[in-house]
């Protein structure tokens, strides 16, 4: 996951080597979002549903992730835009086929009362493939930028697919499967009519959108904006982000303690504050390589503090039977 969320970065600039069109730059872009939003919570809900001799996540994993990286090894190698955009495509496809189960597996397995120190376990796990993949972009995009795709490619072969053949996944209650299975109403329908209930599932949702509205845009475009408005290098802009990645593993366990600790909802108003002042200063008083360092120090410790507090917060709140769908949702 890290890694794939560090290559995020370099999507822009690759963009860049095919058009100067900046709508169709922002098209390429939004695909990945956009295919979350339709396959995720679909995908979350055939996973509730399911349960085979090899699990109800694990089929899921093991079928998105290989086909995942395929489209990813052919990625720089795309003759035209038109295929680059249809890899991007099935790429997103099938992530979104195995995230949602694979995210699913921490409330499944984890007791609440360590699910802040599990998600601070998980950040430091995706902090090491996000810092490989950032690190990587410094000495490789100038001159062989495909090495980059390749080696978070290769990352994914040999980081997710071995580990999952030694997890057993629990067997849910006979009454949470049928009742799964019995559900006859959509994912977008039941998150809308929570949400006219005022249920905390379904404000969790809404403030979530609200809140990686600005995270989202600025991790999508952060080196594009740096390349293009700063003129600072793709790989010094890639470097500044991996240095950054180093702060948010040391401060994963501290957050894991305060979220089991503390109350989770003051904690993530209160970071939320933060990610609004940070996302502020971004826009409006950044002009040079030094200024991108002391914004993504500071987005570093708001956003370790939103992902381990916010992750668990989640996890509370939904109900067994509809984990995987909620988390298709939220994602």
């Amino acid at each position: 996951f890290g890694g794939r969320m560090a290559l995020t970065a370099f999507n822009g600039p690759l963009a860049g080597f095919f058009t100067d069109n900046g709508y169709l730059i922002g098209l390429l872009m939004a695909v990945g979002p956009l295919i979350s939003a339709l396959v995720n919570p679909a995908i979350g809900r055939l996973s509730d549903r399911t349960w085979t001799i090899f699990g109800r996540r694990l089929p899921y994993v093991l079928l998105g992730v290989p086909i995942a990286t395929l489209a990813l090894f052919a990625i720089p190698s795309a003759p035209s835009y038109a295929v680059l955009l249809a890899l991007f495509l099935m790429n997103a496809i099938f992530i979104s086929i195995a995230g949602v189960p694979l995210l699913s597996l921490i409330p499944d397995m984890v007791d609440p009362a360590r699910r802040g120190y599990a998600m601070a376990l998980f950040m430091i796990a995706g902090g090491i493939g996000a810092i490989a993949i950032q690190m990587s972009g410094k000495f490789l995009w100038e001159t062989h930028f495909e090495l980059v795709y390749y080696l978070t490619a290769g990352l994914a072969v040999v980081c997710i697919l071995p580990p999952l053949f030694f997890i057993r996944e629990p067997r849910p209650r006979a009454e949470e499967l049928a009742e799964a299975r019995g559900r006859g109403r959509t994912s977008p329908r039941f998150a809308l009519a929570s949400l006219a209930r005022r249920d905390p599932i379904a404000l969790f949702l809404a403030s979530a959108s609200l809140r990686y509205l600005g995270a989202g845009i600025a991790l999508t475009y952060f080196t594009l904006f740096a390349m293009t408005d700063l003129g600072v290098p793709v790989g010094d802009a890639a470097l500044a982000i991996g240095v950054t990645g180093a702060v948010r593993m040391a401060l994963a366990i501290p957050s894991g303690r305060l979220a089991d600790r503390w109350n989770r909802k003051h904690l993530l108003i209160a970071t939320t504050g933060a990610g609004v002042i940070v996302n502020l200063v971004t826009a409006l008083a950044v002009w040079s390589l030094a200024g991108l360092y002391a914004v993504l120090l500071a987005g570093a410790v708001v956003g370790t503090l939103d992902m381990v507090v916010s992750g668990p917060l989640f996890m509370d709140l939904m109900p067994a039977d509809r984990r995987s769908e909620l988390t298709g949702i939220n994602m």
